[in-house]
This record gives structure tokens, sequence and C-alpha cells, in this order.
């Protein structure tokens, strides 16, 4: 019965409904003859890596005759690819114990560097694909500081150095890819800004110098 009620009431509305025009949004006058700002996208991050390898530290100390090869660890982590990036870097040496030689008393070594990486040729003809290129791209050479432990099993002591590196990846993917694997050769070399002395097994003092590394790492880069 309702119904029928509105019937009438909307055959009237109707004509009204239909003779109604649109109303126009008219923008404010602040906003006229501007354009919307273009999208643009964030630039893109710089490029990470990783790398694991081993090696040999050429070390000194605690031989009586001169310096021997030791074997070594490293881990690396850096973000940029480019012209500059930033490392942080682990190094452990394992020589005591390993030698058992008379008047032979070495040490171990476990050094944190934090250090600045910069690429010479990384901006020359980027876009060259050629294999040798992008080898050319990833010649680096290190410059920071660390703090190396150096130890036995009845003492040990910390300095401070600086570090110093250089090192050149062989790169074993296809160009162009969004993650890369290389072969990182690197070498390092860690001044001392003092020398620690450090109790050996024959309860002598050994003083700690300088030692030099090389080493052969797996680096992704992404």
């Amino acid at each position: 019965m309702a119904f029928g009620l509105l019937a009438p009431a909307l055959g009237l509305l109707a004509p009204a409904l239909a003779q109604a025009q649109p109303v126009a949004v008219v923008p404010p006058p602040e906003t006229l003859g501007e354009e919307m700002p273009a999208f643009e996208p964030p630039p893109p991050r710089p490029r990470l890596s990783l790398a694991v390898g081993v090696g040999t530290s050429f070390d000194g100390a605690g031989f009586a005759d001169g310096t021997r090869p030791v074997p070594a660890f490293f881990a690396e982590g850096g973000i940029g690819d480019g012209l500059g990036g930033f490392d942080l870097g682990v190094f452990a040496s394992s020589a005591y114990g390993r030698f058992t030689g008379q008047g032979e008393t070495p040490i171990d070594r476990l050094a944190l560097d934090a250090y600045g990486v910069l690429r010479p040729a990384a901006r020359l003809k980027r876009d060259d694909q050629r294999y040798r290129m992008r080898v050319l791209h990833t010649l680096a050479v290190e410059l920071g500081l660390g703090l190396e432990r150096d130890g036995t099993t009845l003492g040990s002591g910390t300095r401070f150095e600086i570090h110093t590196g250089a090192r050149v990846e062989l790169p074993l993917a296809p160009p162009g890819q969004a993650s890369e694997l290389r072969l990182r050769l690197g070498f390092r070399r860690a001044f001392g800004l003092y020398t620690p002395q450090v109790l050996a097994a024959t309860a002598t003092l050994v003083s700690v110098g300088d030692s030099s590394e090389l080493y052969a790492a797996l680096a992704v880069v992404f």
C-alpha cells in the first residue's frame, strides 16, 4: 500500500530529475594552470657484497728463523660497488700449536677492520662489458683502522692498527645480472700503532709486530 502511495510522487519528480544538470567542480584559483608533479622513482640503493675466503699470513712474531706462512681466514661485508665504498673485515690466523720447533713461540691473531674502498677505474667505460673491463672496474685499494687481538693460551694483548690493502675481483657470472658471483684476490697489510708483548708457553714475552696477508675469497655482489 505504501508503494502505491509513493508511485504518483515519483512520477511527478521524474521530469525534474531528467532535466537536472550535473554540477561542474571548479578547482581553486591558485591551482589553475599548474601541472601535477611527475612521479619520480627512488634512486637505486648501493650494491652490497659478502665474501668469505682463506689465505696465508706471513708472520714473524715468535719465530726464531724469521717469517713463516700461517693459515688464515677472512670474512668481509661491504656497501658500494662503484667509485667508493665502505667495508668491514674480519681476519684470523692460527699459528699457536702448529709450530713446535725449539725456540718457536708463535701467536694467533684476530682482527676487526673498518675501511674505505676506492676503485679508481670504476667509471672508466662503464658500459663496456668486455671481461677485461669488468675486471678493471673492480680493482681497488683499501685504507682504514682496525683492532687486533694477539695471544696464546697463557696471555694476550691488543693493538690498534692502520689497515691498508688492495684487491681485484674476477667475475664468475655473465654481465647484466642482478647478483654476481666473483673470485676476490686480495692483499692485506696492517701497521700497528704500538707493539704489544704476549706471554708465551716458555715464559718468555713475544713482541707482536706487523704481518702481511694474501687471500682468495668467494664474493657475492647483490
